[in-house]
């Protein structure tokens, strides 16, 4: 599949919809983009997913991140970030995170690997009126495994644990499988998402799993 040097603009649409005994609505869109110059990449990345059932909302959630890079030597390089997220069915209104740390980026033959180490600090608004400020390790691993020419499998790790305490910890990860059939801008993915929080808010479970499929539209150079 075709990798961007200079600039890069994804989107991803997916969803369905339903009319007769139940009416049902679901709608997932992401955009994800970078510029790049010197040894310098800015990257800017939001996703939303959204669905109802008979007109009461089963999903709501969303997340907005700006992410700079700046390369050093080699493999090596510094960035820092900053996420915006929402979920209503964990009751979460909003957190706000930002960190910084080194990644190296890692060739084992045609896969490849992007593995950072970030100092975070986060702050989380929820449902009940509680505002929670903490620092955390964020240890990630992005790996992209191409199968064919015109088809690849991506894996997005994330372990977040609370610096006080390693008990509390969060972790997300995503795989997806994507088919490119019209050149390299016109493809199909099918994704599985799981969200994992030890320490979750009363009558809220710890994990969320869902499958999603998506039309994936490619541009730049």
């Amino acid at each position: 599949m075709g990798q961007k040097k200079f600039w890069g603009l994804d989107f991803e649409f997916g969803g369905g919809s339903n009319r007769g005994n139940a009416d049902t609505d679901h709608a997932n869109a992401s955009v994800d983009c970078f510029k790049a110059w010197f040894q310098s990449t800015a990257y800017l990345k939001g996703s939303l997913d959204y669905g109802t059932f008979e007109k009461r909302r089963y999903t709501n959630h969303g997340t907005f991140t700006l992410r700079y890079d700046h390369a050093l030597w080699n493999s090596w390089k510094v960035f820092a970030y900053n996420t915006n997220a929402y979920n209503e069915f964990i009751l979460l209104k909003r957190r706000i995170t930002v960190g910084a740390g080194p990644w190296y980026d890692l060739i084992l033959g045609p896969t490849k690997h992007g593995i950072s180490l970030a100092l975070t600090r986060g702050y989380e608004k929820f449902e009940d009126g509680k505002n929670e400020r903490e620092a955390r390790l964020s240890f990630r691993d992005i790996s992209e495994i191409p199968i064919s020419k015109t088809a690849e499998f991506s894996a997005d790790f994330f372990y977040v644990p609370r610096l006080s305490g390693f008990g509390d910890y969060h972790v997300y990860m995503e795989l997806g499988l994507e088919t490119l059939f019209w050149k390299d801008n016109l493809g199909l993915k099918v994704s599985w998402v799981d969200e994992y929080d030890s320490r979750p808010k009363p009558y809220v479970r710890k994990n969320d799993a869902m499958w999603l499929t998506h039309l994936t539209l490619h541009f730049g150079k």
